[in-house]
């Protein structure tokens, strides 16, 4: 079976096979290369094996998914974060730069990625971290590629075109945003 139909059979309602597709074949394009994503989950294995020898490197908040990513895949490369937000304050968010910075490890602040995918937190309801922060910190990298997930939710797509601007492609729900370097 195609991987990507595979996902989409392992993980009903999340990502389409055609998201699927374009995120994987943007990591097959710079493999070996650094790849950063926000969240873990049924899909991650496939992105480290598309990113063989590679970096790839996984943001986490959620200690049920680091440990359900380390027992599926014992070599991951996941590091735990914090998100200080929640959705529903979203829109007073937008611009306060200090709130939505992240705190994150040196290394990622200071390597050039190939690909940043925004693919957490949750952000379905109120209650939980909403994609503020890591989208606003996401913005902030050194990176070719930023693609952000479920952008047919209003905060991302708002959150999307207020940091990274507009996107260079649409496939689906997936918004890609392509950087030139000098």
């Amino acid at each position: 079976m195609d991987p990507y139909e595979e996902l989409v059979s392992l993980n009903p309602g999340n990502g389409s096979v055609s998201e699927y597709r374009h995120l994987g074949s943007l990591i097959q394009k710079y493999s070996p290369g650094n790849v950063l994503i926000f969240s873990v989950g049924k899909d991650s294995k496939l992105w480290m094996k598309l990113n063989k020898y590679g970096n790839t490197l996984f943001l986490e908040d959620v200690r049920k998914w680091i440990r359900f990513s380390r027992k599926i895949s014992p070599e991951i490369n996941i590091t735990k974060v914090n998100y200080s937000t929640r959705r529903r304050n979203w829109k007073k968010l937008l611009g306060q730069d200090k709130k939505l910075q992240m705190r994150l490890p040196d290394y990622v602040k200071k390597t050039i990625w190939d690909i940043v995918f925004v693919d957490g937190p949750r952000g379905y309801n109120d209650k939980v971290p909403g994609r503020m922060q890591s989208i606003f910190s996401a913005s902030k990298l050194k990176t070719r590629h930023l693609l952000v997930h479920d952008c047919d939710r209003e905060v991302e797509k708002v959150y999307f075109n207020k940091y990274i601007g507009t996107p260079t492609n649409i496939v689906d729900k997936l918004y890609h945003k392509e950087f030139k370097f000098k």
